[in-house]
């Protein structure tokens, strides 16, 4: 394909094997270890999004929920989460569902039950990107001291240049502006 300097020509993998019991992974928005002396997975770090858009927020970041890294995770569904050979097991199928978590926060309190609703492996991803557009803008305005905004462009479509005008109005007066098109997928 390369060699033909041949563009949206679309190419896909082959024929996926669909699983027997259709249960997709889901997540929680979080990178997780498990830590068998802590006694569950311990969650290293849960995805930021823009606090300006809490309709981008992973699972464990809901403010209410007042989970932290570092928090272990004992249970899902009252099931212990040691017991399986991986979390993602116990999340299989559970995109969209309520969850009841036991957590044990990293600050030796009671551990306590929660209620969260997991997302899709694909939402995930998504908001992984959300992060790295965050973190870039964070970095350019810590670094610039507030005079340089920053604006990525995910890619060309009507969704993302609603997206644009969000991102350029706060920033458009500044001393300079960064327009980043790295990873814009056309």
């Amino acid at each position: 394909v390369a060699e033909l300097s041949a563009l949206h020509i679309f190419v896909r993998g082959g024929d996926l094997r669909a699983a027997e019991d259709d249960a997709w992974p889901a997540s929680l928005g979080a990178q997780m270890v498990r830590d068998e002396k802590a006694g569950g997975y311990r969650i290293e770090h849960i995805i930021r999004t823009d606090p300006d858009r809490p309709d981008r927020r992973v699972p464990l970041a809901h403010p209410n929920l007042n989970v932290a890294e570092g928090d272990v995770i004992e249970s899902v569904n009252g099931v212990a989460v040691l017991s399986a050979p991986d979390i993602s097991r116990l999340l299989r199928g559970q995109a969209g569902k309520q969850v009841l978590l036991r957590i044990k926060p990293k600050s030796g309190a009671a551990a306590r039950d929660l209620v969260v609703e997991p997302i899709t492996a694909q939402a995930e991803d998504d908001l992984r990107y959300d992060e790295w557009e965050y973190t870039r803008r964070l970095e350019v305005e810590r670094a610039g001291d507030n005079t340089i905004g920053y604006v990525h462009l995910r890619a060309m479509g009507g969704g993302n240049m609603a997206e644009w005008v969000r991102e350029y109005y706060p920033v458009f007066n500044r001393d300079g502006l960064i327009i980043d098109l790295r990873h814009n997928s056309g």
